[in-house]
């Protein structure tokens, strides 16, 4: 079931990719984003994550949480020295795509192949992902047809925004995360 603005956001606890308990409802009383990537080896995720590496100064000012999941194992995740960048903020490998589930992130052959026409950054997503230095270990065990999602919380633990993506390259727009945070955007 998808989520929508004004649903209260649902409760987790699961472990980051450092065997840290992450529980969502210990962040209440702060704006979160909650992000939603396919695996760890994704371009387009990659192109991502790199994007919201160059935000994470004023993000982390700005006092909003971010948490972000990945269907790549923590080995994986760990392994990948680009997502390294994004830590203090946790990282959790979710493989059996629990929590996924649970906020009706979805896996859609046709919306994959979407991608194909619609990716927003193709020409960039390639080149900069053939620079950008992704896991090292295999990862054999992600899905091809996964769907990034991406949801505000308010301080009272309602969603403010549920987005779901169009296709495997579909995400809020940066400047969006930002607006939410309270980032003044020039």
């Amino acid at each position: 079931m998808k989520l929508k603005k004004g649903n209260n956001a649902i409760d987790f606890t699961i472990q980051d990719i450092f065997g840290n308990n992450i529980k969502l409802s210990d962040y209440k009383g702060k704006k979160i984003y909650l992000t939603f990537m396919r695996h760890v080896k994704c371009p387009f995720c990659n192109v991502r994550v790199h994007r919201l590496m160059g935000k994470r100064l004023a993000l982390e000012q700005s006092g909003v949480k971010v948490i972000s999941f990945f269907e790549s194992s923590p080995e994986v995740i760990k392994s990948s020295v680009l997502h390294q960048g994004l830590m203090p903020w946790p990282l959790i490998g979710d493989l059996e795509k629990k929590i996924y589930k649970i906020y009706g992130v979805e896996e859609s052959v046709i919306k994959m192949m979407k991608t194909i026409f619609a990716a927003k950054n193709m020409g960039e997503t390639s080149s900069l992902a053939k620079k950008l230095d992704t896991a090292k270990q295999e990862d054999k065990t992600h899905s091809h047809t996964l769907i990034p999602a991406d949801f505000f919380i308010n301080e009272d633990f309602t969603i403010e925004r549920a987005y779901y993506g169009a296709h495997s390259d579909d995400h809020i727009e940066i400047d969006e995360i930002l607006k939410f945070a309270g980032v003044k955007i020039y």
